[in-house]
């Protein structure tokens, strides 16, 4: 199971966003708006979630949907009155299955990017996957300028990859390992002194076991993550914001946050330059 909690989506981005923009694209007029009141009418919410990538959605020993994501799924159909049928997204897949109708919403755990928002709508911030910096405990690391010091580990071609050699002194050893489950056995076992990555990462050391000896340095970089609809949902958006809005004010995402993630939920923003939430620009 621990192998496909720490592939995190990020990893498969670089290689298939291009592609996966193309597709949608091509399909970006197909697809008629869904609005609140029409899948209340037909009774099921069709919701594009993630199923290998714990803790945000995976199937559980029960062959059933859990996670982060999927909480928030089933309460959103909830609050619809309608039941929920799970569609499962890929980091290929996810934006063409939504603006070609075959979902009726994502969520995702999607970084939002400009490029990305250029096709579809985003939701104001709902969780976040801070990038982030993971060592022993007495290891002196503070801050970026302190990697220098230290061999760093990192999951080649993730998105975290630029981000270290752009954070590190130009001295710094930086060893690349071929998905996340091994970058996090690097530092296990010793072939590296850190690695930087997903804020999840703390979750497989302490259930292996390591939760005493290691523990997160510091954030390197946000990475704020959105649910989204398709250009010109105007209703679903506004249901949507309304519910993060409640649901942030009532402390019940961070609850659910922290239950699955580990730490505590961040203070995300609802506006970030680039990026359009309100679906009206």
């Amino acid at each position: 199971m621990f192998n496909s909690a720490l592939t995190s989506s990020c990893s498969r981005v670089l290689s298939g966003l291009a592609a996966a923009l193309l597709v949608a694209t091509a399909f970006a007029t197909d697809a008629d708006a869904v609005t609140p009141d029409e899948i209340k009418a037909k009774g099921t919410a069709v919701v594009g979630v993630q199923m290998d990538q714990f803790p945000w959605g995976f199937i559980d020993q029960n062959g059933q949907n859990d996670g982060f994501d999927i909480e928030i799924a089933k309460l959103i159909a909830e609050e619809l009155g309608v039941d929920v049928k799970f569609e499962r997204i890929t980091g290929q897949n996810r934006i063409p299955l939504l603006v070609n109708g075959n979902v009726d919403f994502l969520v995702p755990s999607m970084t939002i990017t400009e490029e990305r928002a250029r096709v579809i709508q985003y939701v104001i911030p709902y969780s976040s996957n801070d990038i982030t910096v993971w060592a022993k405990k007495d290891a002196e690391i503070t801050g970026n300028e302190d990697l220098g010091n230290y061999v760093i580990g990192v999951n080649r071609g993730s998105v975290f990859e630029p981000v270290l050699v752009k954070a590190a002194p130009p001295n710094t050893e930086i060893k690349r390992f071929d998905d996340d489950a091994t970058t996090v056995q690097a530092l296990l076992s010793g072939q590296v002194d850190a690695i930087l990555g997903s804020v999840t990462y703390g979750l497989v050391i302490e259930q292996t076991g390591h939760g005493a000896t290691y523990e997160r340095k510091y954030k390197v970089a946000d990475n704020f993550q959105g649910m989204a609809v398709r250009k010109g949902d105007q209703e679903m958006l506004d249901f949507l914001t309304d519910f993060v809005t409640r649901h942030t004010a009532d402390g019940s995402l961070d609850t659910l946050y922290e239950k699955w993630i580990g730490v505590e939920r961040a203070d995300l923003p609802i506006t970030l330059p680039g990026i359009d939430f309100t679906g009206k620009q």
